[in-house]
């Protein structure tokens, strides 16, 4: 037989194994006989190492063995996450104890009841009993508070589900059990918050808890302690114990009751509980889960739970267990545990039984299901802005004006053009008159007739012609300017909305390190490390946070308006943006090549000068500033000929009487002799040509001026040559400088936050003054606020400088995007740099 024993010096602990025989080699380990063991714990105070000593002769493979502990488990009864929260104890006290000590968690020792409290206390005995159990934990409401009435324990036992101490009657002494073998962990009592967020969200009258029966049999204290939580409030509170069935729970209500709390019913297989859950939904009743843990996603209206809650206290338990295998006595180890909170709101349900919660209660909570989406549409930065080429007001306006001048062309070619006109008319003049005129004029007179015009040559309508045409190219590289700024208003609205929704997650995180720290706060007050003002300091940056959170939220929402606006949809649709990150290929093309040639200045100095060149060429200012020295050019041609060009036209008429009567129709009559008369048709054919001698000065006047508005616009065209490629190395410069500052902005938020969490530890631990974690706190907020800016700034700067360099090709398809690429190889080359 083999014994070996541990001691922690100083502290009288001793660990006590017992073996019948050594451990055969891993190879034959089947073979071997079963191994018993047991471990005798009796842990004194403040122990800071555990030394090991062999005593007696051992063989190699037990010197290089670590004490063995067996740790048993009790739950309450079978729950569809029972195996979560096992796995999350079994990980952290496992990580926690690696190298130090063989921890195990046996199946045979982990003991699952049936919800009652007798069962309970009788699972938690038979592990106390039971010699191969080193260590009890009691995962369960009803497991806790059966042990924490045992006394003192033979072996530790920590038992993690204690709503209230004092209200259970349980020991405690300055903060910890008190008992020799017992520690347990006190949840901080959120009741009397939590029915005040529930108030907040929904004003009730009559509120019903709904509760395990076997809870309140185990703590009939608890409606009495709610009871005194509303006094004074004016709402009437019941207690309704339930079994397992969802049926009887909602029988159970009454019609006066307008809200339900829904304490965590473990017992309820997940198929009850969903019916349970729409029975609320189905009676329009409010419901609030005391627990969550996914009870806001299933249909209840909201929580104040924490995902972090299971992860948080499986973590406390495994440093319990830690500190108790290092000596200490679980009776001395602290017991109140603290966890970040949040208020959850399923708007889902909210509109489905008609409650509409206040902005300030949304602005601070978690919405799920936060608009009705059904029907909204998805929005991706490349649809948005071929939404914005189609849909955009100013760019349709822009299309019409181009329409309207190519009509302006047409009416100067018409100039130039044979025009023919058709006539007709009938004339009466009085008798004596018709008379008079020897037949020449009958008193009634039809006449229809043709004539034909045509300018055979004018230099003002050729000037003309040829000006309009250049102007309506000016028009056209107007409307492919204004193209270019909208999609980079799209892109950059778009953008600024994915932004803006950054900002908010970082608010809101802010909201939550706040709301945590000002719990921590008032637990300080109240053990007596900290005072008043401590706390009224967290609720004023409290207030300060969620100020800070309402301007975000009203910023994403004004993106929000501005991304429909420039589509041209209704200002309040709803749509669901998909974000945006570096990974996006058509955006960033060319930034492959952009990071690898701005880390030289050689390299940068080539790049610049290829998209300089590129934009210069294919800018419509300069295009536009082109087609108008192009017509300010013909209009100085037209001025110097206006001295000597003549104009010529030709002109023809036919016109053929119809009918004549009345007076002078026939002739005269009586006469001796016989006046000759025209016959009914009448034809003319003119030949005109004009040239100009003198005009006051005019033509002189035109052509100075047609000189120096040429002479103007050459200028002009190199001032905007210049601020075009001012801006594309100024929008290059910003875009590299913004790409390194994404990840530097990132090591900083990382860094930020690391060093909060550091504060922020040492502040609970009483270590860290306010003030230092209020600095890290703020410092963690514009780091992250920085990293989020930084990729923003980013691509918005890329866009700028697609724009300055006129660029579509991260919105027009991988052809172009290729071409592009493919001009940048071939200048590179001509530059004699090597391509990767």
């Amino acid at each position: 037989k083999l014994r070996c024993r541990y001691f922690a010096p100083g502290t009288g602990a001793r660990i006590e194994h017992r073996r019948d025989r050594p451990r055969a080699p891993a190879a034959t380990q089947r073979e071997d006989t079963k191994v018993q063991a047991s471990m005798r714990l009796n842990l004194g105070r403040k122990a800071v190492a555990l030394a090991l000593v062999l005593a007696g002769a051992c063989s190699a493979l037990a010197l290089a063995a670590l004490p063995e502990v067996r740790v048993g488990v009790v739950v309450d009864g079978p729950w569809p996450q029972n195996d979560m929260v096992r796995q999350l104890t079994i990980r952290e006290a496992t990580l926690l104890t690696e190298g130090e000590f063989d921890l195990s968690f046996p199946d045979e020792s982990y003991l699952i009841g049936d919800f009652t409290l007798d069962t309970a206390r009788a699972n938690i005995l038979r592990l106390l009993d039971d010699p191969d159990v080193d260590l009890v934990v009691t995962w369960g409401l009803l497991a806790s508070q059966a042990t924490c009435c045992l006394g003192e324990l033979p072996k530790p036992v920590i038992a993690p589900v204690v709503i209230d101490p004092r209200l259970q009657g349980l020991p405690f002494d300055n903060g910890t059990s008190g008992v020799h073998n017992l520690n347990y962990v006190a949840l901080p009592d959120t009741l009397t918050e939590e029915l005040e967020n529930y108030r907040a969200i929904v004003p009730f009258g009559h509120i019903a808890i709904l509760t395990g029966a076997t809870l309140l049999q185990a703590i009939p204290e608890l409606p009495e302690r709610t009871a005194r939580a509303l006094a004074g409030s004016g709402v009437e509170c019941e207690y309704i114990p339930v079994g397992t069935s969802a049926s009887e729970a909602l029988a159970a209500l009454s019609s006066s009751v307008d809200a339900v709390y829904v304490w965590p019913l473990f017992q309820f297989s997940p198929a009850e509980y969903r019916r349970l859950i729409d029975g609320f939904i189905e009676r329009r009743l409010p419901s609030f889960s005391g627990l969550d843990g996914g009870d806001v996603e299933a249909g209840m209206l909201a929580s104040a739970g924490s995902p972090e809650f299971f992860p948080k206290l499986a973590r406390r338990i495994g440093l319990n267990i830690q500190r108790i295998l290092l000596g200490e006595d679980p009776g001395e180890i602290p017991v109140e545990f603290t966890v970040r909170r949040r208020l959850r709101i399923n708007m889902a349900t909210a509109r489905a039984i008609d409650v509409s919660p206040r902005w300030e209660v949304l602005i601070e909570a978690e919405v799920l299901h936060a608009e009705d989406l059904e029907g909204a549409y998805e929005l991706s930065l490349e649809k948005a802005v071929q939404e914005a080429i189609d849909l955009n007001l100013d760019l349709l306006v822009g299309r019409r004006k181009v329409q309207a001048g190519a009509e302006e062309v047409a009416r100067a070619r018409s100039a130039l053009k044979p025009k023919v006109d058709l006539s007709g008319s009938h004339v009466t003049i009085d008798d004596d008159r018709a008379l008079a005129s020897l037949g020449s004029q009958p008193e009634r007179t039809v006449t229809a007739g043709a004539s034909l015009s045509q300018l055979l040559y004018s230099e003002p309508a050729w000037a003309n012609l040829k000006v309009q045409k250049s102007l309506q190219a000016a028009r056209v590289h107007d409307l492919e300017s204004l193209k270019f700024d909208i999609v980079l208003e799209a892109a950059t609205t778009y953008l600024n909305l994915m932004r803006a929704k950054a900002l908010e997650r970082v608010q809101r995180n802010n909201l939550d390190r706040t709301r945590s720290n000002l719990d921590v706060s008032e637990v300080r007050r109240d053990i007596g490390v900290a005072s008043a003002g401590e706390v009224l300091r967290w609720e004023s940056e409290l207030a300060t946070a969620r100020k800070s959170l309402v301007e975000a939220v009203a910023d994403r929402r004004s993106q929000e308006i501005a991304v429909n606006r420039i589509l041209h949809r209704a200002l309040d649709s709803l749509f669901i943006a998909e974000d945006v990150g570096l990974e996006e290929v058509g955006l960033l093309t060319g930034l492959a090549r952009f990071q690898q040639y701005v880390d030289t200045p050689r390299g940068y100095e080539i790049f610049a000068n290829f998209v300089v060149i590129e934009g210069l060429q294919r800018s419509p200012e300069l295009a536009r500033i082109d087609a108008g020295i192009a017509a300010q050019n013909r209009l100085r041609l037209s001025s110097h000929r206006a001295f000597w060009a003549p104009t010529v036209s030709l002109q023809a008429t036919l016109e053929e009487i119809l009918s004549r009567g009345g007076a002078g129709s026939q002739g005269v009559a009586g006469l001796p002799f016989t006046l000759p008369l025209a016959d009914d048709s009448n034809w003319s054919l003119a030949l005109q040509a004009s040239v100009p001698i003198f005009a006051g000065g005019l033509r002189e006047a035109q052509r100075r001026r047609a000189e120096i508005e040429f002479q103007g616009l050459s200028l002009e065209r190199a001032a905007v040559e210049e601020k075009l490629e001012q801006r594309i190395r100024t929008a290059l410069e910003q875009a590299r400088a913004s790409l390194v500052g994404i990840g530097l902005s990132d090591r900083a938020a990382q860094a930020a936050r690391g060093n909060f969490d550091l504060v922020n530890d040492a502040y609970v631990r009483g270590v860290a003054s306010l003030l230092d974690l209020l600095d890290a706190q703020t410092a963690a907020v514009n780091a992250e606020e920085g990293a989020a800016n930084a990729l923003y700034d980013f691509l918005i700067d890329w866009l700028e400088a697609k724009r300055s360099a006129s660029t579509l090709e991260p919105f027009v398809g991988a052809e172009e995007r290729d071409a592009w690429v493919a001009r940048l190889d071939v200048y590179l080359r001509e530059q004699g740099v090597a391509l990767p």
